[in-house]
C-alpha cells in the first residue's frame, strides 16, 4: 500500500524541481549560482543556499539507488552489439579521489557507477573499486559484449581475472613501461625500440613476475604524434 502524498513531500519535490531548473540555467553545480533561481521567503542568498543544502543532506535520499534505476532504464534499449566502458580516476584538491566507471557513447562518458573516497593519490587498489565493477554488471543491458577500457593504474591481475572468469567481459588496459612480460624470457616495454608509428603485437604472453598472469595479447608501439611509448 503506497503512502499518501503529504505537504512535506510536495515541498521536497518543489525544491528538487527548482534545483533542476537552476542546474539547466547555470550549467553548473555551484550552489551560489543556483541561489538566484531558487524562490525563498528569505531575503539573503545564504537562505536559499541553506535550503538547497538541507535537501541535499537529507539522509533519506539514496543517490546511488535512484541513479541506478535511471541509468538501467536508459540503457535498456541499447541497440548496438558492443558497449565500451571507461574506468578512470580524478583527484580533487590532493585530498579526494573519484573512481568512475562510465559508458562511452558518441564521444561522451556517461557515468555508470562511481565512488568518492578520501585518498591523496589517483592510484587505487583493486579492493577500492571491486564492488563498483560488480554493481555495474547489474545496470548493463543483457546479451551485449562489454569491453572495459582502462589506463596504466588498473593493470591489476585481480581485475583481469574477475572480468574474464566472473563477468565474461573483454578488456583493453594500458600497461606501464616497466611491466614485466614473459615471452620465453622476461622483458619490459621500455626495452623495445620503435620508430614513430611502428608497433608489434605479442600473442599469448604472461605478465607480472610476482603474479604471473596470462595468457594475454599485448600491443606495443610508439605514438606517431607525440612519440610516447604505448
Amino acid at each position: 500500500m503506497s503512502q499518501p502524498v503529504t505537504w512535506s513531500h510536495l515541498c521536497h519535490l518543489k525544491t528538487c524541481i527548482w534545483m533542476i531548473v537552476a542546474l539547466i540555467h547555470t550549467g553548473s553545480v555551484n550552489l551560489t549560482k543556483w541561489s538566484m533561481y531558487i524562490p525563498c521567503r528569505g531575503q539573503f542568498a545564504q537562505s536559499r543556499q541553506r535550503r538547497i543544502q538541507r535537501w541535499l543532506n537529507n539522509p533519506r535520499i539514496n543517490v546511488h539507488h535512484i541513479y541506478g534505476s535511471l541509468i538501467k532504464t536508459a540503457l535498456s534499449d541499447w541497440s548496438e552489439s558492443k558497449i565500451f566502458l571507461a574506468l578512470d580516476t580524478s583527484l580533487f584538491w590532493d585530498e579526494y579521489c573519484l573512481v568512475r566507471l562510465s559508458v562511452i557513447h558518441r564521444g561522451r562518458a556517461l557515468p555508470l557507477v562511481w565512488r568518492v573516497m578520501k585518498h591523496e593519490s589517483a592510484s587505487v587498489s583493486f579492493a577500492d573499486y571491486k564492488e563498483m565493477v560488480e554493481q555495474a554488471q547489474t545496470r548493463l543491458p543483457e546479451s551485449v559484449k562489454v569491453i572495459l577500457l582502462a589506463d596504466r593504474g588498473f593493470i591489476h591481475t585481480e581485475l583481469m581475472t574477475m572480468l574474464t572468469t566472473q563477468l565474461g567481459w573483454h578488456y583493453r588496459i594500458r600497461i606501464k613501461s616497466n611491466t614485466w612480460i614473459w615471452r620465453g624470457k622476461w622483458c619490459q616495454p621500455k626495452n623495445f625500440h620503435f620508430h614513430l608509428g611502428e608497433a608489434i603485437c605479442l600473442h599469448n604472453v604472461q605478465i607480472h613476475q610476482s603474479e604471473f598472469y596470462g595468457k594475454v595479447h599485448v600491443i606495443l608501439g610508439r605514438n606517431s604524434f607525440n612519440g610516447e611509448l604505448s
